[in-house]
Order: structure tokens, then sequence, then C-alpha cells
């Protein structure tokens, strides 16, 4: 994600969150080299989903994933955490969190696909409505089990989701 991607990001926001981040938080997210990583996923030029993560100590924890609504259940959420994923490796992370609606099933699912667990909850987590959150954490990303549900969504990525190639993208964890 760069600056002149916000705007975007932003209007992407306000269509599918109802309390969407301040536009100064991106651009503080961004200035954040350092602890903070921001990407968008584009098809045809155009920015469809977006999501963030920010690295502290051994863990990479998921900020914020969001997919236009009109391009929603097309594959491209599983993309963007791939990405992430991919960004955990390369930063020297060891484990990956994220909180999760109670309400968001689809979302939770698509995080067991990949290897997370539930392992708590965070009570009135979501200040527009009070919701709960999950909070899911992943095995080491480095244990062959995960590597495996990691492979296998990129294997799924490739083969299911329309304007990609058919061969799946590197996995390599250098720097």
């Amino acid at each position: 994600m760069r600056e002149a991607d916000v705007p975007t990001v932003q209007e992407i926001e306000r269509d599918i969150f109802s309390t969407p981040w301040p536009r100064n938080a991106y651009y503080r997210e961004l200035s954040s080299r350092n602890t903070a990583h921001y990407i968008v996923l584009r098809k045809d030029e155009e920015i469809v989903g977006y999501g963030g993560m920010w690295r502290m100590y051994d863990e990479a924890h998921v900020t914020t994933i969001g997919v236009r609504r009109d391009l929603q259940h097309h594959g491209y959420g599983r993309i963007i955490f791939a990405g992430l994923v991919q960004a955990a490796y390369d930063l020297g992370a060891k484990w990956v969190t994220l909180e999760v609606r109670t309400s968001n099933d689809l979302a939770m699912q698509m995080y067991e696909g990949f290897g997370f667990k539930v392992i708590g909850r965070r009570r009135g987590y979501y200040t527009d409505n009070g919701e709960d959150a999950i909070v899911m954490w992943s095995d080491s990303i480095f244990s062959p089990r995960f590597r495996s549900a990691f492979e296998a969504n990129l294997e799924r990525i490739a083969t299911e989701v329309d304007g990609l190639r058919r061969d799946p993208p590197s996995t390599t964890t250098t720097r």
C-alpha cells in the first residue's frame, strides 16, 4: 500500500465497515515501515482489497482486511490473507494473531483453513455494536502443519480465483 492508495482503501472501508479507520491512521501506519506492513490487491489496476499487520517481536498481528463489497466471496480475502502470512515469513515473525467478529463465520472458517485456532474471546471488543471478538492464533508458521496448510491455500488460490496465473506464487522465506 502506498499513500496514494489510502483514498481508495478508505472508500472500501466506508462501504464495508460501520467504523472505518480515520485517514491519518493509514498514513501513520505507512510511515511505520519497521513495525507495520500494509498491502493492496489489484485486479486490472483497480484496488479490490487491502490488508495490514503489525510485527511485534516474534509475532505478526493482523490489524485489518477488507474487500470491496461487490467482490466479496470470490477468494480475494484469501489472497490478501495469504499475502499477509507471506509477509510474516519475510519479516521474520514466528506466529500470526488476529481478532475476528463472532458473527463472521466465513472469515473464521478461512482462518481455520490456514491452521489458526481459537484461543480466546474479547468481550465487547467492537465499538460500533459491542460485539465480541474471537482471538485466533497460528501455530509456529514454520511448523510442518502450518506450512502445509499455507501451501494448500496457495494451491487453492491458484486454481479457484479468476484472473490469476495458474502456477502457485513463490513461498520463499528469505528477507
